[in-house]
């Protein structure tokens, strides 16, 4: 199955798509800041990239520059999942080469689909 980055600061975020993640066989991988996500991104060389946009230390479109920047992640798929207003992350999406989004709180089942369209679209 796939590996899963995800790149969120708030727990209770991390600790439900984990959740998700892990009962669809996937292996999952988090960090809480864009250094330590960009890092782990690197390092583990995930087969999809969840990004939530207002992190600690730097915002997930600079991230997402930075990833696409990097010959190893140019390709690698990301998802962003925001509390962010639709039309920004609508603008971000197009903008930042971002293959999904979903606005929180988003359905379970919908995190789900989109996550399986991501993954075999890639396949």
């Amino acid at each position: 199955m796939a590996k899963i980055l995800y790149i969120e600061d708030i727990q209770d975020n991390i600790t439900l798509v984990e959740k998700i993640v892990k009962s669809r066989g996937h292996e999952f991988l988090f960090a809480k800041n864009a250094e330590a996500g960009l890092e782990l991104a690197f390092t583990s060389q995930p087969d999809l990239i969840l990004l939530d946009l207002g992190l600690p230390d730097a915002d997930g479109q600079t991230l997402s520059v930075w990833l696409r920047g990097n010959p190893t992640l140019a390709s690698t798929p990301i998802i962003v999942l925001t509390a962010w207003p639709e039309e920004v992350v609508r603008q971000t999406v197009s903008a930042y080469n971002i293959n999904g989004y979903l606005c929180k709180p988003f359905s379970l089942a919908a995190l789900v689909k989109l996550i399986d369209s991501v993954l075999s679209s890639k396949a």
